[in-house]
């Protein structure tokens, strides 16, 4: 039976239930995490956010008046003790499982969660096909493209490109030269394209290769201590360009590591909760206005990469209309037949086949600055257009 989601949804998805404290047996939800290891600050950064939300939710009458509690488990950043992980939670009979936080581990789980239960990739680069594995923020799909349109709608005509040899880089690699292909983008050149080894210390030839190129700008596809690898090797070579990388690496912990050789330019896609101040009222805005009012219970600033918060709720809201003993069956059947879902990062419609339920229209470029208070300031509307 295919649970059809009204226009009500969006009312309901705006705040959670106002109910008396949780109490009782909690609903356990496991969550597979990159704790430690060259992923783990993003790890931490989703751990931080489910936690957040497993706080404010309980005050707010949890799941049916039952507490929701979020069990960690660490993948260690190696997709095959993600596999390990995934196995042992299945074999629990458990319907769904939110994680990891990085594509290889959630292609890896993928197949092991087959149909008895919903796997919720915390990483925009996977895009699922399958009906009962879903994935989190815009999907990677809409991000190349905006990347390229961002950079042309700010009048670059040369720059270049390094991506990671892993598997988020290789799908950019694919991604990119569809493209740059197009003809809207036929002003544009990609005048160098390098790449580096996650584990690489230094990209000084790859470096000498770009500046020699002569570009306006550079995007970045890489994460953890590649991404400050390339960093680095900019300073080294003395290349100032503004450069355009992924959600993934605002860390602000991360990113004041990286200050001394940094570029002046930063530009980082994020979610509409991150151009907060340009929302219009209505379900988006009241969404936010309660991500950030639990944030506030918790004493602590969001990440621009807090996009945990919202597949959290969207799995709450499965299993309260569900009940907690759902089936994962039930719980893919919800999830793919949801729409008018209003989150912290938009309006999500799952019926459309992307598993995101996000599309580009809610793109959002911050630049990073490391004086004053605001450390990310939105540089473009909902949709990506330049300021």
């Amino acid at each position: 039976m295919a649970f059809a989601r009204a226009p009500a949804a969006i009312a309901a998805s705006i705040a959670l239930l106002a109910a008396a404290p949780a109490t009782g047996t909690p609903v356990n939800i496991d969550v597979i995490l990159p704790l430690t290891g060259a992923q783990a600050f993003s790890g931490a950064i989703h751990q931080q956010t489910l936690q957040v939300y497993e706080r404010y939710a309980n005050a707010n009458g949890g799941i049916n008046g039952r507490p929701i509690h979020f069990d960690f488990h660490d993948d260690q950043s190696k997709p095959q003790v993600a596999v390990q992980l995934t196995n042992l939670i299945v074999a629990k009979n458990v319907p769904v499982i939110l994680g990891s936080s990085y594509q290889a581990a959630c292609a890896a789980e993928a197949p092991v969660v087959q149909s008895h239960t919903v796997e919720f990739c915390l990483s925009p680069g996977l895009n699922p096909k399958e009906p009962n594995v879903f994935a989190t923020a815009v999907s990677t799909t809409y991000i190349a493209p905006a990347i390229y349109k961002f950079m042309r709608d700010r009048g670059y005509k040369r720059i270049a490109v390094i991506t990671a040899t892993d598997a988020t880089g290789q799908s950019h690699d694919v991604m990119s030269a569809q493209v740059m292909s197009r003809p809207e983008f036929k002003s544009m050149t990609i005048v160098d394209y390098e790449h580096l080894a996650p584990t690489e210390i230094s990209v000084s030839a790859q470096m000498a290769r770009i500046k020699a190129a002569n570009p306006q700008g550079l995007v970045i596809i890489a994460t953890g201590g590649a991404f400050g690898t390339v960093l680095h090797g900019m300073s080294d070579a003395g290349l100032d360009v503004p450069i355009i990388t992924s959600a993934v690496n605002m860390s602000e912990e991360q990113l004041k590591q990286y200050e001394n050789f940094s570029p002046k330019e930063m530009v980082f896609n994020s979610a509409q909760f991150y151009a907060r101040p340009q929302d219009r009222k209505g379900a988006v805005r009241a969404a936010v206005d309660e991500f950030y009012s639990a944030y506030r219970l918790a004493g602590i600033a969001p990440s621009p990469e807090s996009t945990a918060w919202d597949p959290a709720k969207i799995v709450v809201a499965a299993l309260r209309t569900l009940g907690p003993n759902a089936t994962g069956e039930g719980v893919a059947d919800y999830i793919g037949n949801l729409h008018d879902f209003a989150g912290a990062s938009g309006i999500y419609d799952f019926r459309t086949g992307d598993h995101h339920g996000l599309t580009d229209a809610d793109l959002v470029w911050v630049k990073y600055q490391a004086a004053g208070t605001q450390k990310f300031v939105p540089v473009s509307r909902p949709g990506g257009a330049p300021l």
